[in-house]
C-alpha cells in the first residue's frame, strides 16, 4: 500500500477508535432472502458472474516458471492455465479437440500434454502438436485443432481467465482504479505454499458475506480473533464493482508515537480486497489469502472454494513450514468452526416463513454496496427494473 494510503487509512482508523465509529451507510438495506436460494436467479448470476467475466485464479506463483501448468474446474469449466518456455501465460479449455477428453489434471510441469484416449499431444501454447494415425484426419488440419484459448491476463501479480471463449476484457478497467494499489503489494513475489477445498451448503454470495463486516468479531469469534481486533470498526472504500475493508489490529494506537510520513499501517490492520464478483484477497501482517468463490451443482444451496495462502518467501526450513501451517490450519479452523456452520443455519432459515428479507444496518456499508451491485447486474441483465 503506499505511504500515502497508509497514513489517509491510519487517521481514519485512529479516528473511528477513538470516537468509537465505523465506516457507515446512508440507510439500512433490505436484501431479498429468495436471490439465495432461487434457482432461475442462480443460473443467471452463473452466466453473468462465472461465464462472461475475468476471474481470478491465482497469483503468479501457481505458475511459478516456465513449462508449469495447473488445472481449475471451479467454475464449472474445465480450465488449462500454462507459463510456455517464454514465460508467458496463456488459458484454455481443457478438452481434447479429438473426442472432448481432459488433456491434463493437476498441477505440475510438462513439456507437452498428451491425451489419455487417443494421444493427442498439445504443445504449451495449445498447438495440435501429433496425433496418431495423422492421414486418418485429411480435411481436418492440425493448425485448426488446437486447444481452445480463452481470454487470459496477468496483472500485477494474478492470474486471470474467462472461462467462455471470445471474450475478451480490459483488466484495468475491470478494477477500476484499483490497479495501482494491488501493484503496490508485489504480489507477483509471493509464493503459493498451499491450498484448501472447502464445501458447504451455502450460496456463494453468502460465503462472501462471511467476510464484510465486523460486527461479529466479539460474538461469534470470542474465544479467538475478537481479542486481536476492534469490532464493529472499519474502514470502506470502493472503485467499480470492487472494494476494500480494513478492520484494525488492537495495537493501532502505536502509530500515534510516530509521525505519519513514518507509519507503517500493515501490521496493525487486515485489509479485505473483493474483486468482483467473488475473490476476495486478504492481507494479513506478512502473508497474503487468496479465497475463490464459486456456486456449485447448479444447486444456490451449495458452494465450492478455494483458500490459498501464499508467503512473502518460500518454505524452505521445517521451522517456517511449522509457522505457515499453523497459520493456515487457524484460517480453516476459524471460518470451518464458526462462520460456516453459522451461515449454513442461516441458508437453512432463508427457506423457512420467517421473512422475505434480511437486513444489512448503516454499519454494515460493504454488505449493501456488494448486494446493490449484484442485483443491478442481475437487473440489467434480465431486463429489470
Amino acid at each position: 500500500m503506499e505511504q500515502s494510503e497508509q497514513i489517509s487509512l491510519g487517521e481514519t482508523l485512529l479516528d473511528y477508535v477513538d470516537h468509537q465509529k465505523t465506516a457507515t451507510g446512508e440507510a439500512i438495506y433490505r436484501q431479498p432472502t429468495s436471490e439465495y436460494v432461487c434457482s432461475d436467479t442462480a443460473a443467471l448470476e452463473k452466466q453473468l458472474f462465472f461465464r462472461d467475466q475475468m476471474l481470478c485464479v491465482g497469483l503468479s506463483d501457481r505458475l511459478p516458471g516456465p513449462g508449469t501448468y495447473f488445472t481449475d474446474d471451479m467454475t464449472g469449466v474445465p480450465i488449462l492455465m500454462t507459463r510456455d518456455n517464454d514465460g508467458q501465460v496463456h488459458g484454455f479449455l481443457n478438452v481434447c479437440r479429438h473426442r472432448g477428453s481432459n488433456v491434463a489434471q493437476d498441477c505440475g510441469k510438462a513439456k507437452a500434454f498428451v491425451c489419455p484416449y487417443h494421444a493427442w499431444t498439445y504443445g504449451l501454447k495449445g498447438e495440435l502438436a501429433a496425433r496418431p494415425e495423422d492421414a486418418s484426419f485429411e480435411g481436418a488440419d492440425r493448425a485448426d485443432h488446437g486447444l481452445t484459448k480463452l481470454a487470459v491476463a496477468e496483472h500485477h501479480g494474478m492470474l486471470w481467465v474467462c472461462p467462455t471463449p471470445g471474450v475478451e476484457i480490459n483488466m484495468d478497467e475491470k478494477l477500476a482504479g484499483l490497479s495501482g494499489e494491488l501493484g503496490s503489494y508485489d504480489l507477483g513475489s509471493f509464493h503459493h505454499h498451499g491450498s484448501a477445498i472447502l464445501q458447504r451448503r451455502m450460496n456463494w454470495k453468502l460465503v462472501v458475506d462471511t467476510f464484510l463486516e465486523s460486527y461479529h468479531f466479539c460474538v461469534l469469534h470470542k474465544d479467538t480473533i475478537c481479542s486481536i481486533f476492534y469490532d464493529n470498526l472499519t474502514a470502506f472504500d470502493a472503485w467499480g464493482d470492487n472494494f476494500r475493508i480494513v478492520s484494525a489490529r488492537r495495537t493501532i494506537g502505536a502509530l500515534k508515537d510516530q509521525q505519519p510520513a513514518n507509519w507503517d499501517i500493515m501490521p496493525h490492520i487486515v485489509g479485505i480486497y473483493v474483486l468482483f464478483p467473488n475473490t476476495v484477497l486478504v492481507w494479513q501482517l506478512d502473508h497474503i489469502e487468496l479465497w475463490h468463490i464459486y456456486p456449485f451443482k447448479d444447486d444456490p444451496n451449495e458452494s465450492i472454494l478455494r483458500l490459498d495462502l501464499y508467503t512473502p518467501e518460500p518454505a524452505e526450513t521445517e521451522a517456517a513450514r511449522r509457522y505457515w501451517k499453523k497459520n493456515f490450519d487457524l484460517v480453516v479452523k476459524v471460518v470451518e468452526e464458526e462462520d460456516f456452520p453459522v451461515g449454513e443455519t442461516i441458508q437453512h432459515g432463508f427457506h423457512s416463513a420467517a421473512q422475505d428479507h434480511i437486513l444489512f444496518g448503516t454499519n454494515e456499508p460493504a454488505l449493501t454496496f456488494y448486494h446493490r451491485a449484484i442485483t443491478e447486474a442481475t437487473n440489467a441483465a434480465s431486463g429489470s427494473k
